[in-house]
């Protein structure tokens, strides 16, 4: 019975009993630290201070407790992520797992956001040599 609940929370409802969240904020690149804090902060009002920081050898890690649906501001939430995306835009891109998890009998959205470098340069400059096909 259980296991049709959370089927039906998870599909039919599209809303889950909670919510929470992990975020790798990378501090290696000579970014000031008052622009990683602020993301941090901006989280913390998100999840009413419910997160743990985290340092990482390459960064800092944030992850929350879960929070009640009815205490998630959605919009909030997608806002810090917004700042976020903006305090690495130069540099990063950001990458973004959403997940439906049971945890003690309850279906929790679980979101893991990670800042990455991307593979190949944003811009190349015209005057950078072209890489050739197979066809050339």
């Amino acid at each position: 019975m259980q296991f049709l609940k959370r089927l039906w929370k998870r599909r039919v409802r599209g809303r889950p009993d909670g919510y929470q969240a992990y975020v790798s904020l990378p501090t290696r690149d000579g970014r000031p630290f008052g622009e990683v804090h602020g993301c941090i902060e901006a989280l913390e009002r998100v999840f009413e201070g419910r997160l743990d920081v985290y340092a990482r050898t390459n960064g800092i890690a944030v992850a929350t407790d879960r929070v009640p649906a009815a205490q998630f501001d959605g919009d909030a939430f997608e806002t810090a992520i917004d700042r976020l995306e903006e305090c690495y835009a130069e540099t990063h891109s950001l990458a973004r797992l959403e997940k439906w998890r049971p945890a003690d009998g309850r279906v929790v959205k679980s979101y893991v956001v990670v800042p990455v470098k991307p593979l190949f340069p944003r811009e190349r400059a015209d005057d950078a040599p072209r890489a050739r096909s197979a066809a050339e």
